[in-house]
């Protein structure tokens, strides 16, 4: 037969109730059974015994259960974390590819757009310039007013081709065409020379000259036009300074300015910084601000270059 600590109980309770009615009755009232020489023999000192090493036993058993139970709910628990962290982690790279997938459809659409209005608003807008100056040529000598009025219309027209290869080459950069490096530059030329704004750029030439990623190329050349587009509207700076390094692990930029920087309270909640953190987040990417009042403000990103991109 097997002893459970509940039948060891048991039998403990039989042997003790039969030992104590066997033994000789109090004769005091209040006096105990240990106070009475020969109250208890020998079997009811075993029975008692034998009854508190089976209450130790179950009390035992019931603390092992509980334990045990108590690791079964740590290790479900902790099988759950792991779960909802395995299912963070892809609803996360799900998302980078997405934002990722976003971006390449933006940047295919302003290309499309860019090219349908070089080719049809500026090959009229074109046509138009050449038949004003035959115009103009025409009449200089029989109607001088309206060869003078040719002429301002003439320079409106050249003013909005101009405006027009501007647009064209935001929504699609063929400065990239010769390389990043030439694209900032340019970038940076005429970010001067629009806001009035001194621009200073420090480089290595690992970070300009470095192996051709159209799709990283493109996308830190966006982030240096909403950062300098930024600047321009809301730093009220005189100077900026553009720290651009690479190393074999990843790609770091910096934009600087000495404006007004902005409260240590304040949550950026602007289109273009949204638009910027998406853009490197969706690389794999860091992205931070760092600005106080009257000290100007840095955008600061890094990019790790094996994860920039992924292909969707």
């Amino acid at each position: 037969m097997k002893f459970t600590p509940q039948r060891l109980v048991l039998a403990a309770c039989v042997g003790c109730s039969g030992a104590l009615t066997a033994s000789a009755e109090p004769t005091v009232l209040g006096d105990t059974l240990w106070q009475q020489p020969g109250a208890l023999d020998l079997p009811a000192v075993t029975a008692l015994l034998a009854l508190g090493v089976a209450a130790a036993l179950w009390r035992r058993r019931r603390r092992g259960d509980t334990v045990a139970s108590l690791r079964r709910d740590v290790a479900r628990q902790r099988m759950l974390r792991v779960s909802a962290e395995r299912a963070l982690l892809d609803t996360q790279t799900s998302l980078c590819k997405l934002a990722a997938l976003q971006d390449a459809i933006k940047e295919n659409e302003r290309r499309r757009i860019g090219r349908d209005i070089h080719d049809d608003l500026g090959q009229n807008l074109l046509a138009i310039k050449i038949d004003i100056a035959l115009l103009r040529r025409s009449c200089a000598a029989l109607h001088p007013q309206l060869h003078q009025k040719l002429g301002v219309v003439a320079e409106n027209i050249e003013l909005t081709i101009q405006s027009l290869r501007c647009i064209i080459n935001d929504l699609r950069p063929t400065a990239l065409e010769a390389g990043l490096k030439v694209a900032v530059e340019r970038q940076l030329s005429e970010f001067s020379r629009i806001s009035g704004i001194g621009c200073e750029l420090d480089a290595d030439g690992g970070a300009l000259d470095g192996a051709a990623n159209a799709e990283l190329d493109t996308m830190v050349l966006r982030v240096l036009q909403e950062s300098l587009s930024n600047v321009a509207r809301h730093a009220k700076a005189s100077a900026v300074q553009i720290g651009l390094h690479r190393n074999a692990a990843a790609l770091t930029m910096t934009v600087r300015d000495n404006g007004v920087g902005m409260p240590s309270e304040h949550t950026p909640c602007g289109c273009g910084l949204l638009g910027i953190k998406d853009r490197v987040a969706a690389a794999g990417g860091r992205f931070a601000i760092d600005s106080r009042p009257g000290q100007g403000t840095a955008l600061s990103l890094s990019i790790p270059l094996a994860l920039a991109l992924p292909a969707c």
